[in-house]
C-alpha cells in the first residue's frame, strides 16, 4: 500500500513537470538539433544492463540526457526521458503502475538536477553562449549527484517497500556501486557538449565507439556476476533438496510418524511470514531448522523413541540429549545462517522451564520459538507410538494453555489465528521418498498377507479347550491348541475381552497374528507389524511390557469399524534362552484398564507361557511349515540390556 502511495504521489509531480516541460519547448526558439539528442537518448536506452538480484536496469543513456540538460536546458532532458520510461515499460511489459512510476521518476529527477544545475553556475544553456568557465565542473558534480540520488532514491524506495525492506539497505547494496558511472557520464557528457560546440555532428561519431565499449565492458561484468549468483542458487537448492531427501527419508521408516519434519518444515516457514519474519537469511535458517530439528534423535534409542506408553524419567532424560545432540552434529556444517541455535533451543520453554539450557522469555532465539509451536501442533494432530492423533480443536486447546508457560504467547495467537492457512494440507506434503516407502512396505506385506489359525464362531470357548488339552496331552498341541487354552485359563486371572498371539517372522522381520479369541478376533485376520513398529512390534523387538497402550497403533483403519472400540492392551514378550518364541497381547474396552497387579501375574505367567507356544510352534512348523513365518532364532536383547 505504501509502495502504491508513492507511486502515485511521484506520478503527479512527474506528469506536471512533463507537462510543462512540453509546453516550454513548444513556445520556444530551440534549435532543431535537440531532437536529434533526444533520438539518441532513446536508442541507447535500448542498451540496458540488468543489476544482478533485483529487478532493476542500467542505461548508458544518461551522457546524452546531460548533454541535451547542458545544450538545450532541463526542459528538453524532462521530455526525453520521460518518454523513455515510456518505451522501457513497453518493451518490458509493465503494468500500468510500473509505467507511471517510469514516466514519471525519470523526467522528474532529471528535470530537478537540470534547475539546480543552472540555478548554481548562473550559465544559460551552453547551445547559444559561450564556452563555460572551469567552475562549470563542480557544478556539473551537482547536476549527476542530484539526478542520481533522486532517480536511484525513489527506485529504490519502491522497491524497499514492495520487498518489505529498508530503502537504505536496497540503495546502498545495489545503487550506491553505480554513482561512479554517473559522473563519468557527466564528465562524458561535458565534453560531449564542447566538441559539439566545434566541431557539430562529428562530435557525436567520435563518442558513440567509447559509450559502446563502456557498455559491452559493464554488461560483460555484470553478466558474470549474474551467473555467479545463479550457480549458487543452484548449488544451494541441490545441498538443500538432498538434505530434505534424507531427512524425509529417514522419516519415512517411521509408519506412525512419516513426513512430520516436511509438514513442520512448511507450517514453520509460514508462520514467521505471517508474523512479519522477511530478512532471507532469517527465513533459510528457519527453514533449514525445520527440517533438521530431530537430527539428534539419530542418538536416541530406538525403544525410547517408539515406545507405545510414556517414558519414564530415566528415558525423558535420554530423550532430552537429542536437542543439543542434534545441534553439535550441526555444528561441522558451515550454514550461512544461524541455524544450529534454533536446533538447539527448540525445546526451551517461555518461562524458563526448558530444556536444554533453561532460557527463558525473548532469550530463545525467534526461529525456535516459532518452530516449537508448529512442531507441538503437528504432533498432536498426528498418530504417534503412544498414543492416536488428536483433533485439530483439541491441539488448538493445549496450545492455549500452554501460552505464556511453554511457548511465546504471541507466536502462539498468531498461529490460531490463521493455522488453517499455515499447516500444509496432508495430500501436499507427500515426498517422493515417503511415497516410495511406503508403497514397497505396503505392497511387500500385501504379497505376504496370510489367514491365522482362529477358533471358529460357533464352537464354545469350554469345548475347544478340551479339544486342545486332549491334543496337548497327545503331545501333538499347535499354535492354536495352546491359544485356546491360554484363552480359556487366563481370562479369570487377567480380565480382558480379546486376546491374540503373534509369532515373529524373521524372515521378513516381521510379527504375524497366529491366534486370536475374544471380541473382534476376526478383525485380526491376516493382522502383521514390522518389527518395531505400534505396540506389539515395539514389545517383540525391546521385549519389554507395554501397558495401557492404544490399540489402534496395531489396528490402524481397522479399529474404525470396531463396536465396541478396543481402547487399552497388556502386550507382553514370550521369551526362552534369548529368543523371542511370540508376543501375547491382551485388550480390553476400557480405557488404563489393565492394573498393576495385572502386570506382575503377566509377569509370573509369562516364563511358562513361552515355554507351552515354544514347543506348539515348534510342533506346527515340522507338521506343516507356514508360508510366511519363521520361528525362533530372533535373537532379541533381554530386558535390561542397553539400547
Amino acid at each position: 500500500m505504501a509502495a502504491r502511495l508513492l507511486v502515485i504521489a511521484v506520478g503527479l509531480c512527474g506528469a506536471a513537470v512533463v507537462g510543462h516541460s512540453a509546453l516550454s519547448i513548444a513556445r520556444s526558439t530551440l534549435p532543431t538539433a535537440w531532437v536529434l539528442f533526444s533520438i539518441l537518448t532513446i536508442v541507447c536506452g535500448t542498451l540496458t544492463i540488468k543489476i544482478p538480484s533485483i529487478q532493476s536496469r542500467f542505461s548508458l543513456c544518461e551522457v546524452f540526457s546531460l548533454a541535451s540538460v547542458l545544450l538545450f536546458g532541463p526542459e528538453v532532458g524532462a521530455l526525453t526521458l520521460a518518454l523513455d520510461g515510456l518505451r522501457i515499460s513497453a518493451a518490458w511489459r509493465m503494468n500500468r503502475l510500473q509505467t507511471v512510476f517510469n514516466f514519471a521518476n525519470l523526467g522528474l529527477s532529471i528535470w530537478l538536477a537540470g534547475k539546480l544545475f543552472f540555478l548554481i553556475s548562473g550559465v544559460q544553456p551552453l547551445y547559444q553562449h559561450g564556452p563555460p568557465s572551469s567552475s562549470v565542473v563542480l557544478s556539473l558534480a551537482v547536476l549527476a549527484t542530484t539526478y542520481f540520488a533522486v532517480n536511484s532514491g525513489l527506485t529504490a524506495t519502491v522497491i524497499a517497500l514492495s520487498l518489505a525492506k529498508r530503502p537504505k539497505e536496497v540503495w546502498l547494496e545495489h545503487y550506491w556501486p553505480l554513482f561512479p558511472s554517473y559522473l563519468a557520464g557527466a564528465s562524458v557528457a561535458l565534453l560531449l557538449v564542447l566538441a559539439f560546440r566545434e566541431v557539430q555532428f562529428t562530435a557525436i561519431a567520435l563518442i558513440l565507439p567509447l559509450l559502446l565499449i563502456s557498455y559491452l565492458t559493464l554488461r560483460s561484468s555484470f553478466g558474470r556476476l549474474e551467473d555467479a549468483k545463479n550457480h549458487v542458487q543452484q548449488l544451494n537448492r541441490l545441498l538443500f533438496s538432498t538434505v530434505e531427501t534424507l531427512a524425509t527419508a529417514i522419516d519415512a521408516k517411521d509408519e506412525v510418524t512419516h513426513d512430520h519434519v516436511r509438514r513442520v518444515q512448511q507450517g514453520t516457514l509460514a508462520l514467521a511470514r505471517t508474523i512479519g519474519v522477511s530478512d532471507p537469511s532469517m527465513l533459510q535458517a528457519i527453514e533449514a531448522a525445520a527440517l533438521l530439528h530431530d537430527t539428534g534423535k539419530i542418538a536416541i534409542p530406538e525403544h525410547i523413541l517408539n515406545k507405545p506408553g510414556k517414558l519414564t524419567a530415566a528415558e525423558f532424560e535420554k530423550m532430552k540429549q537429542h536437542a543439543p545432540i542434534g545441534a553439535e552434529i550441526l555444528s561441522s556444517i558451515e550454514f550461512p545462517y544461524p541455524v544450529v541455535p534454533i536446533v538447539r533451543h527448540h525445546h526451551e520453554n517461555w518461562d524458563g522451564t526448558g530444556y536444554p539450557d533453561g532460557l527463558k522469555g525473548e532469550d530463545i532465539p525467534l526461529g525456535a520459538r516459532i518452530l516449537q509451536v508448529v512442531d507441538c501442533f503437528d504432533a498432536l494432530t498426528s498418530d504417534r507410538p503412544y498414543r492416536r492423533r488428536l483433533s485439530d480443536e483439541q491441539s488448538l486447546n493445549i496450545l492455549r494453555e500452554r501460552r505464556g508457560s511453554m511457548y511465546d504467547p504471541a507466536i502462539v495467537d498468531a498461529f490460531i489465528a490463521d493455522y488453517t492457512r499455515i499447516m500444509p494440507a496432508t495430500s501436499a506434503t507427500v515426498h517422493p521418498a515417503t511415497r516410495a516407502i511406503g508403497d514397497a512396505r505396503a505392497q511387500d506385506r500385501e504379497d505376504r498377507t496370510h489367514e491365522p489359525v482362529t477358533p471358529g464362531t460357533a464352537v464354545t470357548d469350554g469345548l475347544l479347550a478340551v479339544s486342545s488339552l486332549s491334543r496337548a496331552l497327545a503331545g501333538e498341541a499347535l499354535v492354536a491348541d495352546v491359544g485356546a487354552l491360554l484363552w480359556t485359563i487366563l481370562r479369570p486371572v487377567i480380565a480382558c475381552d480379546t486376546m491374540a498371539v503373534f509369532v515373529p517372522d524373521v524372515e521378513h522381520d516381521e510379527i504375524a497374528m497366529r491366534f486370536a479369541a475374544g471380541l473382534h478376533a476376526s478383525a485380526m485376520r491376516g493382522l502383521t507389524m514390522a518389527a518395531g513398529s505400534g505396540v506389539v512390534g515395539w514389545v517383540a523387538v525391546n521385549t519389554r511390557f507395554a501397558v495401557n497402550s492404544d490399540p489402534a497403533l496395531d489396528l490402524g483403519y481397522r479399529s474404525r469399524d470396531l463396536s465396541p472400540a478396543l481402547r487399552s492392551c497388556l502386550v507382553l514378550p514370550l521369551v526362552t534362552g534369548d529368543a523371542l518364541v511370540a508376543v501375547l497381547a491382551l485388550y480390553r474396552t476400557e480405557r488404563d484398564a489393565f492394573s498393576e497387579d495385572d502386570v506382575r501375574m503377566a509377569e509370573l505367567l509369562a516364563p511358562r507361557l513361552a515355554v507351552s507356544l515354544d514347543a506348539a510352534v515348534e510342533a506346527e512348523d515340522a507338521v506343516a511349515p507356514p508360508v510366511a513365518i519363521g520361528v525362533q532364532g530372533l535373537k532379541l536383547v533381554k530386558s535390561g540390556a542397553t539400547r
